[in-house]
This record gives structure tokens, C-alpha cells and sequence, in this order.
């Protein structure tokens, strides 16, 4: 199946009032850096599902990276799933490689910022991608790896107690978790009726 031309692409709500803050404290510019990194971040994500056959309903732009959306991913082979899981930090190691061939104004901002995204999204914490991947591998960690993407970043914002930007983003990861976790059995009774109408 080709990536759905319909899909939708957006930023999340949350990030108008940072954009804003970004202006007011002369920031922006830096910022346009890193936005235009998590673009060449998620393309990697969306060129590997075209790859494997999935389709893309939405991709949102969140401040730690890209959330996308992808029918049926559950479904789809363990090596598909990690593969599409991978792809945005191997895409992101890619940047980093040619970033160090390649001299040009802000290399070392560019660098550090492409740095961040890989490690951030190496995190085994969901909805990041090292913990997408860890998932496509053992799915059935699903309630231990939620409940670990809650306290681990909780945890973090110990560690980058100076740096606001982390503490917001961790902050924010964990409220996602914490709102997955009240509704994982939903999801659990979603998932086994697709797949109960798929092997019909």
C-alpha cells in the first residue's frame, strides 16, 4: 500500500507558546535549526513505511520530535515496526556523519542540536523511537515499558535540573505516558478486535 496522500501533517498546540517564548528571548533562529532537524528526523520515519508498505495517517510535530501516526502498525511484521522505528534516529546519524565532512556557519550548534535528537530519541521511553523499537520487539512488555516511560523521565529532570528546555520536555513525555496508561486497556480490547478481524 503507497503512503496515503491524504495524510495530514501539523504541529502540536503546545508548541505555539514556545515558538512564542523562542521570539521573545532572541532564540528563534536556533530554533528554526532544530525544526528543520526533526523534519529530516521524521522524514526518515515516513520513508521507511512508504518502504515497507504502511500507511501514514497524521504526522504532529511535538517538542521532542514527531508523533506519527501509522494505520495498523501493530499489525504489521516485527522487522517492518522496528525498521520504521530506527529509520528517524538512523536518518538523524546520517545528518551527524556528513555534518562533520561538511564546514558551514553553525556546524558545531547544528551538530549538538542532531546530538540531542539521537540520544533523546535513543531513550528506551515511549513514544520515543528506542522505545517504538523495543516494542516492535516484545510487545508483550507493553504495560512494563508504559510504566517505565512514566518514571524514567520523571527521573531524568533530576539530572538536567539547569536545563529548562529537557525538563519540559521529559515533563511532557511523562504526562503522555501517564495518560496512555489510563486508557492501555482500551487500547489492548482495540487491538485484539483488528486483529480478530484481520485473520477472519
Amino acid at each position: 500500500m503507497p503512503l496515503n496522500s491524504t495524510m495530514r501533517f501539523r504541529l502540536h498546540p503546545i508548541l505555539i507558546p514556545l515558538i512564542f517564548f523562542l521570539i521573545g528571548t532572541g532564540q528563534f533562529a536556533y530554533y528554526t535549526i532544530i525544526f528543520v532537524s526533526l523534519l529530516i528526523h521524521e522524514s526518515g520515519h515516513l520513508i521507511a513505511a512508504k518502504w515497507t508498505g504502511l500507511s501514514v495517517k497524521s504526522c504532529t510535530i511535538m517538542p521532542y520530535g514527531g508523533e506519527i501516526i501509522i494505520r495498523n502498525l501493530r499489525q504489521a511484521p516485527k522487522h517492518h515496526q522496528w525498521l520504521v522505528a530506527i529509520s528517524g534516529p538512523l536518518t538523524t546519524a546520517i545528518l551527524i556523519l556528513l555534518a562533520n565532512f561538511l564546514a558551514f556557519p553553525g556546524q558545531a550548534f547544528f551538530i549538538q542540536v542532531q546530538l540531542t535528537i539521537l540520544l533523546l530519541n535513543c531513550l528506551p521511553i515511549l513514544p520515543l523511537d528506542g522505545g517504538q523499537a523495543l516494542l516492535a520487539l516484545v510487545p508483550d512488555w507493553y504495560e512494563w515499558l508504559l510504566m517505565m516511560s512514566i518514571f524514567l523521565p520523571l527521573l531524568l529532570i533530576l539530572f538536567v535540573s539547569t536545563e529548562i528546555h529537557l525538563i519540559f520536555i521529559f515533563a511532557f513525555i511523562a504526562y503522555q505516558n501517564i495518560k496512555s496508561w489510563q486508557y492501555r486497556k482500551y487500547e489492548a480490547a482495540f487491538q485484539d478486535i483488528v486483529q480478530k478481524r484481520l485473520t477472519l
